[in-house]
């Protein structure tokens, strides 16, 4: 076996695949956010990447084409840098799990047919980590390969969404690669957890972001923070919703914050 085929940093793009992703950010939210993500399927290997967030790190001012959108801040690599792994990583931190894709989803195949994006498909579903997923995959692109995580179906899975809406995947375009190539990132800084951890930091990411800066990033020391307009604000703790619920983690209560008594005078 050659190296490239166990351990591999790089790839070229054979197909491209849009998807508009809507997906609810804290559990206060009124409204799913959007974003733009794109998968880069190579030859051996995939990156899913947001073309919002893509957008920022090149263009720092300027009329951005995304108007309106947010990134999921989320980069997944299949099959890099090792060869049957699945590595998610989560910015601005670079919190990064890796799990094995063999039988990682067991997907029950279900009757029915629909068209997306002009492709006959399929339908499946699958109980995974909290959540229910139902999907529809193409066998005319023989690709194991989708958003996200998800992979392991005998074809390209172009729409998906769980049973409570909070994440829905609409593929919206599909190109032939110009065969650009893509990269695993190597970050200083990345912190390899366990999906469980992941998701245990990323409530704290949302609730007590300040906390969770200075875990993740403890050279930092944050002074203050400042909107758009320049004015000072307070983090408002929130509930995050993500894509892998651990029960264990949502039996924890916070420690409540004790308030100062001071006594009375007479």
């Amino acid at each position: 076996m050659t190296a490239v085929n166990s351990y591999g940093q790089s790839d070229s793009t054979r197909l491209q695949v849009t998807y508009d992703v809507r997906y609810l950010n804290y559990e206060e939210d009124d409204s799913l956010s959007r974003d733009i993500m794109r998968l880069d399927i190579g030859t051996y290997a995939s990156r899913y990447y947001s073309l919002v967030m893509e957008w920022y790190k090149k263009n720092a001012k300027g009329h951005a084409p995304y108007t309106g959108m947010r990134s999921h801040h989320e980069d997944v690599f299949k099959n890099m840098p090792i060869i049957g792994q699945i590595t998610f990583i989560h910015m601005p931190y670079w919190l990064t799990t890796q799990d094995s894709a063999d039988n990682l989803f067991n997907w029950q195949l279900m009757e029915g047919d629909s068209i997306v994006c002009e492709y006959p498909c399929k339908k499946a579903a699958v109980d995974y980590r909290g959540r229910t997923w139902m999907v529809w995959y193409t066998l005319s692109l023989p690709y194991s390969d989708g958003p996200w995580k998800f992979c392991g179906l005998p074809g390209l899975i172009l729409h998906a969404k769980d049973s409570e809406n909070k994440f829905i995947f609409d593929c919206v375009g599909i190109e032939k690669g110009d065969g650009h190539p893509f990269f695993y990132p190597t970050y200083k800084n990345k912190r390899v957890v366990t999906p469980e951890r992941a998701e245990e930091l990323l409530i704290m990411e949302a609730d007590d972001n300040d906390n969770y800066a200075q875990l993740m990033f403890p050279q930092v020391k944050i002074v203050s923070r400042h909107d758009a307009n320049g004015r000072p604000y307070k983090w408002q703790p929130k509930s995050a919703v993500t894509y892998e619920v651990f029960p264990q983690n949502h039996k924890k209560k916070l420690p409540s914050k004790k308030t100062k008594r001071t006594k009375k005078t007479t």
